[in-house]
């Protein structure tokens, strides 16, 4: 009896462990193949199980995050901040880049702050912190924070881009141009490198030629207690000459995962130049720092906001605040009438690009 019971305790034993085993190589294959809703479901139901399973809900939020539903990955990691009994320092890190997925880099610094109080020491957490820091313009530390990141193994390219588009917001364009120009040179395929590097060097020779740094003066009129330009007219605009980066605001800082490999097949422009596509357009700036303040003032209408880099016909660029992606004009007019309520406060008007 003895000898039956201690096999049936290695059989039991052996059981869990090749459980373990199975639902690690689920995580695996989901998270390499980067099938988030799969990931999702699978934590989903580990959470139904067991609500008082914490790792299960930070692991949820986490798939959310990659995945790129704020709202749910914020529901889930806030309940594990607010309810665990000790939430890990990955829990704050997490949240921190929820805050900051939705432009609130202040309270986003403040959690990477809690997350290395609390002992998490890794290059994505100062990657993304160096990210933020830029974001409200302490540049200093965002440069430390970037070097840290790269102390601690991040990818070269990826902190050398971030670098130099602080030299950037800085209007230190021949340092960017120092920084970026090599990377270029030994590889002509990163997206990110190359529109930086246009950016500086546009910028540096608008900046020699002693012309005003404003791309918009001669057609829009400024408001600076306003959240927008204020547009005159649709035909003052460039539209259908426009070629639209595929670049995004956040994009303009490199913040992949260390893990994930990089991106080696180029895009292809050449399909965007003859598609048109039709916009709510609340804004043109001439800096990516002021894009992004605007933006932030927008947030309370819940619209989905972009920031698109163009270059218009006389190579200067500007940065604009888009909202929608129509197949017609008609669709986009459809769009506005349906919220009419929450644009009407702002100037605003249906672009074109292609």
């Amino acid at each position: 009896m003895k000898y039956l019971i201690i096999v049936l305790s290695l059989l039991v034993t052996g059981c869990t462990t090749t459980n373990k085993v199975s639902e690690q190589q689920a995580i695996n294959q989901f998270t390499v193949s980067q099938n988030y809703p799969g990931l999702i479901e699978f934590y989903k139901k580990k959470v139904i199980d067991d609500k008082n399973d914490w790792q299960a809900q930070q692991d949820l939020a986490q798939a959310y995050l990659s995945y790129g539903d704020l709202e749910s990955a914020d529901f889930y990691i806030q309940r594990v901040l607010s309810l665990a009994p000790s939430p890990s320092e990955t829990a704050y890190f997490i949240k921190g880049q929820v805050l900051a997925r939705n432009l609130d880099f202040n309270s986003a610094l403040v959690k990477y702050k809690q997350a290395i109080d609390n002992g998490l020491n890794s290059a994505e957490l100062y990657m993304q912190q160096g990210i933020a820091l830029a974001q409200t313009k302490q540049y200093a530390m965002a440069i430390d924070s970037f070097n840290k990141a790269r102390l601690r193994g991040y990818d070269d390219v990826s902190i050398k881009n971030n670098i130099a588009m602080v030299h950037i917001y800085q209007r230190d364009y021949q340092s960017a141009i120092d920084i970026l120009l090599p990377l270029y040179e030994k590889d002509s395929s990163n997206e990110t490198v190359n529109a930086n590097l246009e950016i500086s060097m546009l910028k540096q020779k608008k900046e020699k030629q002693g012309e005003n740094s404003s791309l918009v003066t001669d057609t829009v009129s400024v408001d600076e207690n306003a959240d927008s330009f204020v547009v005159p007219s649709k035909s003052d605009v460039v539209s259908d000459e426009v070629e639209v980066t595929t670049i995004s605001a956040e994009e303009f800082f490199t913040a992949q995962s260390v893990e994930q490999k990089p991106q080696t097949e180029p895009v292809k422009k050449s399909a965007t130049k003859s598609k048109r596509t039709y916009h709510i357009q609340l804004g043109a700036y001439d800096t990516m720092a002021e894009a992004l303040e605007k933006r932030n003032g927008l947030l309370s209408t819940q619209l989905p906001i972009t920031i698109r880099p163009v270059e218009l016909k006389n190579s200067e660029t500007w940065y604009r605040l888009l909202s929608g992606n129509f197949a017609s004009y008609r669709q986009a007019m459809s769009f506005a009438k349906q919220h009419q309520d929450v644009l009407n406060p702002h100037e605003y008007f249906i672009q074109v690009t292609r």
